[in-house]
């Protein structure tokens, strides 16, 4: 910007310049006219005079010898005066031409002037005085008629030349009124264009910094040049480096966000495998301590309903004794099993063939026939080292709480999936189901032991299933939505050695 600035003041400084020179130079050519037009106009009167002068000698000599003769030296004076001025011409005219008629004319007014002169000087007779006084005249009459031509071609061109220096006076006036008038107009040009110049691009950069202020930080200046150009692109800069500090930070915060959520989670299963462990711990020991007493009492009366005859009292309440002992030894060897999770030796197992066995002994189940099975099973899934009882066991447990949340038929969806997220790799699979979901605050206590919302569950299927699931070093998930289902997402990881 600064260099148009610099570049408009020079031009419009030469402008000025140059136009002032070229007024100067004409005013100063149209003096110069003036002045030789004031030397012709005063040569002009000269020629005049010396007209007059010889007019006078004219009128001197046709007067002589009469009563209005003048006298003597009055004549003289006539004459010297013409000759003085001729002499004069001399000092104005120097061009050859001119020169050499001044010098006739000079040549000229000295017969003339030796006329007179012998007319004055001579004494004579009357008839030579005559002859003298005629000659004289013709010579006067010659020399007025060649002066008045002289006089009668030199006005004719000094009226052109007075006329061409008036045009030029002329326009030397209306250059300078244009002159005058172009410095307002085009001060006003200069003006308009530097403000235009400057306020532009003042006006895109702060609408600029406005979008920017607002938020767009993808907003860019485009379009200027020279020093604004310079600025616009180092608030791009500016702007493009804070859109790449905020993209750092909201993926740091993301980072951390997840990183707090896996944190979470991971203590969420440290507890619970804790809290299992103990839970363990003490089922194994609850289990041992009540299956000897529930064996006894159930062996007891079995032996006592056969000396009770069917029809009688006592055989319902022992028929209701035997039914609740067979459920506490059931719990009993539930609480065995869920104790004893990682006794279970781990092979090489491809996890689609345990699905496919599993679905097998499902078809037989009654709930199967009002449920819609959907099998999506990755054909590329590599096998993995597991307990192929302990997984049929976690599937099981899932699937069949599935059915029992689906009590009027629904779509059971099972698919595999080889998954590798630069964190974890190994095999995913989900289980979906469309039936009742479960609420929002019974999800996260879905894998606590003893928790059920069913009238003859013990509540241990999905505890036993998390305890193996962690025995592999795995992780199972649960998304559910109240009216719509539940889906049950169980990993484990590739190339996992389980000890005996």
């Amino acid at each position: 910007m600064k260099k148009r600035i610099v570049i408009g003041m020079v031009v419009y400084s030469l402008f000025f310049l140059m136009g002032g020179g070229y007024l100067v130079y004409t005013i100063e050519t149209a003096r110069e006219r003036l002045d030789r037009l004031i030397t012709l106009h005063q040569v002009e009167i000269l020629r005049e005079h010396y007209l007059i002068q010889i007019k006078r000698v004219q009128a001197d000599l046709l007067l002589k010898d009469t009563i209005y003769a003048r006298r003597f030296d009055t004549m003289v004076s006539h004459i010297r005066g013409m000759g003085h001025i001729v002499e004069t011409c001399f000092d104005c005219h120097h061009s050859g031409e001119v020169q050499a008629r001044i010098e006739g004319l000079w040549k000229q007014t000295q017969i003339y002037e030796n006329a007179l002169s012998r007319i004055i000087t001579i004494r004579a007779n009357a008839e030579r005085m005559a002859r003298e006084e005629e000659n004289a005249f013709r010579i006067g009459e010659g020399l007025t008629e060649q002066v008045g031509t002289m006089i009668a071609f030199t006005s004719s061109r000094l009226g052109e030349r007075t006329q061409q220096a008036l045009d030029e006076i002329g326009r030397t006036k209306t250059l300078f009124y244009l002159l005058m008038a172009s410095i307002p107009l085009l001060s006003g040009i200069l003006v308009v264009v530097l403000i235009r110049g400057l306020t532009r691009p003042m006006d895109a950069i702060l609408q600029s910094t406005r979008t920017l202020t607002n938020g767009d930080l993808g907003h860019r200046i485009e379009g200027l040049k020279d020093e604004f150009g310079e600025l616009g692109d180092s608030i791009n800069e500016m702007a493009g480096s804070l859109q790449e500090q905020i993209r750092r930070i909201e993926l740091t915060k993301e980072e951390l966000a997840k990183a707090n959520r896996e944190l979470k989670a991971a203590q969420e299963q440290m507890v619970r495998a804790e809290t299992m462990a103990s839970i363990g711990t003490l089922s194994a020991g609850i289990s041992h301590e009540l299956s000897t007493p529930l064996s006894t009492i159930l062996n007891m009366v079995q032996l006592v309903k056969q000396d009770v005859r069917p029809e009688t009292p006592l055989a319902k309440d022992l028929a209701v004794i035997e039914y609740e002992a067979n459920q506490a030894i059931k719990i009993t060897r539930s609480l065995l099993g869920f104790a004893r999770t990682s006794r279970t030796k781990a092979d090489s197992v491809n996890v689609n063939e345990v699905m496919e066995d599993l679905f097998k002994i499902l078809e037989l189940q009654p709930q199967a026939k009002s449920t819609t099975l959907v099998k999506d099973l990755d054909a590329t899934l590599a096998p993995i080292h597991a307990g192929a009882g302990q997984l049929r066991q976690v599937f099981l447990n899932v699937i069949l709480n599935a059915f029992q949340a689906m009590p009027g038929g629904g779509e059971l969806r099972v698919a595999t999936r080889k998954i590798g997220d630069g964190t974890f790799e190994g095999v995913q699979v989900t289980i979906s189901d469309t039936g009742v979901g479960i609420p929002e605050e019974q999800r996260k206590q879905v894998f606590q032991p003893f928790f059920t919302t069913k009238e003859q569950g013990t509540g241990l299927g999905l505890a036993i299933a998390y305890g193996i699931v962690q025995e592999h070093n795995g992780k199972i998930e649960v998304e559910s939505e109240v009216g719509k289902g539940t889906t049950f997402r169980i990993f484990f990881p590739a190339g996992h050695e389980k000890a005996t």
